[in-house]
């Protein structure tokens, strides 16, 4: 179990049953890769044994290493990247639980969804879930993340002892929703205008514009690390993340 607050473990438990996950991978022509140490190959269509990336002889996940098959409890802070596919895993046998997401020795995916790259191409649609068909058929294939999230509700994990921090994936998603709606409407309002009065505005105002836009800009870049940062390190402590 995790110390609290810090999330670096002391041990691993052995957890009874199924631990719900949420991560994310990377779809290829043939399956389903860890966003990192992608080199371990897919995922196997049935059940995954972790084994140590570094090549170590130890049984996976072990204390003070990185190894282990990783997921977060909530999702948003798993769902974040707007590249990879998002999943939902179930995880069984020893676990090194932190308190955000864990680290097993085993683990399946339960449900994956299309990443928009896919969605938009039919073809490729088509191709994909053909693949992830074949090689992962007990998997639940979604073409909208949202649904399978309400599909797929985050397991309760208070009884373990854990109590997940607050997740803060939605308010900074609708911070930046609001902060590009703010400066892009009004602008292309003042585009759409024909005539004098947009360019004599244009014109007494630049500076101020110019400054707008630079802050407009350091503010979604700001935004998009703060996302991007719940999803980085390791759920359940012990420096990066295993596959």
């Amino acid at each position: 179990m995790s110390d609290r607050p810090g999330g670096l473990e002391s041990g691993a438990d052995l957890v009874a049953g199924e631990l719900r996950g949420y991560r994310q991978f990377e779809l290829r022509g043939d399956g389903l890769y860890p966003v990192v140490h992608s080199e371990c190959g897919p995922w196997d269509g049935g059940l995954e044994v972790a084994r140590c990336a570094t090549g170590a002889e130890h049984a996976a996940p072990a204390a003070g290493c990185a190894c282990g098959l990783y997921g977060w409890y909530l999702p948003g802070s798993a769902t974040v990247a707007l590249g990879p596919a998002s999943a939902v895993v179930s995880v069984q046998g020893r676990c090194i639980l932190g308190d955000r997401g864990f680290r097993a020795a085993k683990g399946r995916i339960e449900a994956v969804a299309l990443p928009a790259s896919v969605r938009w191409n039919p073809r490729a649609v088509r191709r994909t879930r053909q693949m992830l068909a074949a090689r992962y058929p007990k998997t639940e294939v979604y073409s909208s993340t949202r649904q399978m999230l309400k599909d797929f509700r985050p397991q309760d994990v208070s009884g373990l002892g854990i109590h997940p921090p607050p997740d803060r994936s939605r308010a900074l998603r609708t911070a930046v929703i609001v902060l590009w709606a703010a400066v892009l409407l009004p602008t292309y309002g003042l585009a759409a205008l024909h005539g004098a009065p947009p360019a004599a505005v244009v014109a007494s105002w630049w500076p101020l514009m110019v400054l707008l836009a630079v802050g407009w800009q350091a503010g979604l870049v700001w935004l998009f690390t703060r996302l991007l940062s719940l999803q980085s390190g390791n759920p359940a402590g012990g420096g990066p993340r295993g596959p």
